[in-house]
Order: structure tokens, then sequence, then C-alpha cells
């Protein structure tokens, strides 16, 4: 049997800080949640977040990945996507200080049953048009009362996701619908992902969440990868 040649993937650990650096230059006035899903999109997860140490912040998915990372003496914030699955994690969340969306009623109703060690901060997620994750624009302000009056939260949020930030669409009709649910609640937002950072500033808000444009990919289809000038 013919043997294979090796593929090996050369990481370049300076053009990850060069890149974020390209984000915060280009919202210069919101704090950064570095993305880091997925082994930091295949480039490795502890590589990644040292790469990325002037971020404010990282966000990933998997719970797993957020303890290993809290293990490895990581202390800066880190972002649940898509929150718990389950009311076992809560505990690990709340011990290690982790910050946890919160997108649909069950995950509510877990957060009141729960009893904790310590209160977690929450990222309320609301739909404004993507249709994927997140509360009706009508049901906001009742999740934001349960929520409130729950023992176990500390610092509320508030976020949504673009669905055509990087195309035609573009993200005015979400932003709109956004802000009319939104109006009048004092609370911090994170609306902008790698698309919108780059092309959007009005969707900046206090955090931008730039993912794949941190790894040299372009968001736009139009568009060759490169280390963001």
């Amino acid at each position: 049997m013919a043997g294979h040649a090796p593929i090996r993937a050369r990481i370049d650990s300076a053009a990850l800080g060069h890149n974020l650096a390209a984000a915060r230059r280009r919202a210069p006035h919101s704090r950064i949640w570095a993305v880091v899903k997925a082994n930091a999109y295949g480039h490795g997860l502890a590589r990644a977040a040292r790469a990325l140490s002037a971020a404010d912040g990282l966000a990933l998915i998997e719970l797993d990945a957020a303890l290993e990372l809290r293990r490895a003496g990581e202390r800066r914030p880190i972002l649940l996507l898509q929150g718990f699955f389950s009311p076992a994690e809560l505990e690990p969340i709340a011990a290690n200080g982790l910050t946890t969306v919160v997108h649909d009623a069950a995950q509510l109703a877990m957060l009141e049953k729960s009893r904790l060690p310590r209160k977690i901060a929450v990222v309320v997620k609301l739909n404004s048009g993507m249709n994927r994750l997140g509360f009706a624009a009508e049901d906001l302000r009742g999740v934001l009362g349960r929520l409130r009056d729950c023992p176990g939260v500390g610092e509320i949020a508030l976020m949504t996701h673009f669905a055509d930030a990087d195309g035609k669409g573009g993200v005015r009709w979400q932003l709109e619908r956004f802000e009319a649910a939104t109006a009048g609640v004092d609370l911090p937002k994170t609306l902008a992902n790698s698309a919108a950072l780059l092309r959007y500033p009005e969707s900046h808000k206090d955090w931008v969440r730039p993912g794949i444009m941190l790894y040299g990919c372009s968001p736009f289809p139009t568009r060759a990868p490169k280390r963001w000038a």
C-alpha cells in the first residue's frame, strides 16, 4: 500500500496577536471576547489563548475546554456561547467563575432551581432574526425579571447573533429589532462577530466577538484570507 505524504500545519502565534490588534483598532471602544471554540478553530486551545493574551476575555462552547483553561491558570472572563446543557454543569460554572449564555426557557428554569456556591454572570441571548438560538423579543422583559429574582444570577448582559453580516442582508434589520427590544434596558451588550466588527461600527457596543478573522480567514466570501491590517 502506498504511503501518504505527511501533512503539517505551521501556526504563527504572532499572526494571531496581529489580527487581534487589528480587531482592537477596528473597535477601539469595545472590549473583546476572542472566540476560541473548537480547539481554537483547530489551532490549539492553549496556544491560541497565549497568542491572544491581549483579549479581554475568551469565548467558546465546550465546558470541558473552559475548565481546562482555568486549570492552566487562565484568569480572564470565559464565556460559554451556548450556555449549559444540564443542571450538573452549573456548579463547575459557578465554582470556576465562568460566564454563561442563557438562550432558552429550559436554561432559565435550571438556573431558578439551582443552589450555587457563588453567583453566575449571564448573557441573555435575543433572537433578532437568525432563528437558531435565543429568546423572542416579546419575552425578553419577563426573562430579565426572572433572572434578576434568581439568587444564583449575578451580572447580566445582552447579546444577539447576526445572520448575514458577511452578505447582502447586512445587520441593519437585526440591529433595529435588537434595539427596539432592549430600549431602556441599561445592560452591557455584545453583538458583533468578525464580519460585523469589520463592516458595521454601529454594531460594536460594549463587547465584540471576533472569531474566524483572528485565524487569518476572511469572513467575506469575496475577500481572500489575510493577516488583517
